[in-house]
């Protein structure tokens, strides 16, 4: 991965900080070399010498500006002019490469290193090494072999400061990568969550909303069967067609739901809640499923998740009693306002027994219920006798 592809803010962050070091470089060393340019040779440099290696030393700095941006073509550029210092001889130094401005190269080094992949990476160390050799070889020359621990302190600083601003910078992009990959662990998390929501959302209102369809369609055809009606087959299978295009309905909801579904959501902003159950009651009952609701205590006020919670425990139940029990049925829902808690239960008398299970129903509304009623701060309860009772406490918000 090279750096355009890390998030800009990281590349900002790493940007600023090599303009500083940039600076701070050119402020102290470029002074500290004309200092010993002057000083340390036994002989005044000529006119001509002297602006050669004040010059390709200035043009190292420069590129420490432009690494920033161009990473690669700064590290050639400064390598080239290393290797244009590393054959100019200064008379009492050795290799001009050797003078305090050339600790500008490795900043170019530690930024090609932090910021582009392994093999260029690898590369520019290579280079540098190759660097450091051509740098001893060229102050061997000079001083004909005559001080040999000078240059082989030389050469083992000169390694030492390669590797550790290779380093330094391979280290840097591993962090960088690190956060990188967190940063895009969270935005991958905050779609899940949404992809989630929208799984929800279909689950609850939608699937719901096709059940009782069915259900509704299927009493008709009951009652219109017991009727005058009765020897009309077009109306039969006008009513099978309502309940088999809902079935085929839920049956591709469900296959959405599945691909979108994610256990682990928020909850979704309310939309309904305690004060729409008995339009829900009303709106499924049906010849053939009577749902009765019973209300006790007096109403409290419930917090919005709460609320919501409470109002699909019972669409949820509601729908799964209609969807897999074979009817007549009854269902019973309750509401018990307490001091500090409303219980909500809703059981149904298990019908004419189960029926069939669809064999792509994957069980996403269970599962997003016990999540919801538990982020709500309640708990909820699922027990099978006869028929099956769905019960949730959920808590109230306390008087101001």
């Amino acid at each position: 991965m090279s750096d355009r592809e890390f998030p800009s803010r990281l590349r900002r962050r790493t940007v600023s900080g090599e303009i500083v070091a940039a600076t701070i470089m050119i402020v102290l060393a470029l002074p500290l070399t004309v200092v010993g340019l002057l000083q340390a040779a036994p002989e005044p440099l000529s006119h001509g010498q002297f602006t050669w290696i004040i010059t390709l030393l200035v043009l190292l700095h420069v590129t420490g500006f432009f690494c920033t941006g161009r990473p690669i073509a700064a590290f050639v550029g400064g390598s080239v002019l290393m290797l244009l210092l590393a054959f100019t001889i200064v008379p009492g130094i050795g290799s001009a490469a050797l003078l305090p401005s050339s600790v500008a190269y490795l900043l170019l080094l530690w930024r090609l290193a932090s910021s582009q992949n392994r093999r260029h990476s690898l590369g520019a160390l290579i280079t540098g090494l190759l660097g450091v050799g051509l740098i001893t070889a060229a102050s061997a020359v000079q001083t004909a072999f005559s001080d040999r621990m000078t240059l082989l302190f030389e050469t083992v600083s000169l390694i030492a400061a390669i590797l550790a601003a290779w380093a330094l910078g391979a280290l840097a992009r591993q962090s960088r990568l690190a956060e990188y990959r967190r940063a895009q662990e969270s935005m991958q998390h905050a779609v899940s969550e949404e992809r989630a929501r929208i799984s929800r959302d279909l689950h609850d209102v939608v699937s719901h909303s096709l059940t009782v369809m069915i259900a509704q369609a299927e009493a008709a055809r009951i009652v219109t069967e017991s009727s005058a009606s009765r020897n009309s087959p077009e109306a039969d299978a006008a009513f099978e067609r309502v309940a088999e295009t809902g079935r085929e309905a839920m049956r591709g909801l469900r296959s959405m739901i599945h691909t979108l579904g994610d256990p682990d959501a928020s909850p979704l902003t309310p939309v309904s809640g305690v004060d729409a159950i008995a339009g829900l009651v009303e709106h499924a009952n049906s010849a053939e499923h009577t749902i009765e609701l019973t209300v006790q205590g007096t109403p409290r006020r419930l917090a919005p998740d709460a609320d919501l919670a409470a109002f699909r425990v019972v669409q949820e139940a509601v729908t799964n009693a209609i969807r897999h029990v074979r009817p007549p049925m009854r269902i019973d829902v309750s509401l018990d306002w307490q001091k500090t808690e409303t219980v909500v239960t809703v059981g149904d008398d298990g019908g004419q027994g189960p029926l069939r299970r669809a064999a792509d129903s994957h069980g996403t509304g269970l599962i997003g219920l016990v999540e919801r009623v538990r982020r709500a701060g309640g708990d909820l309860d699922l027990r099978k006798g006869h028929g099956w009772r769905v019960r949730a406490t959920l808590p109230v918000e306390e008087s101001s």
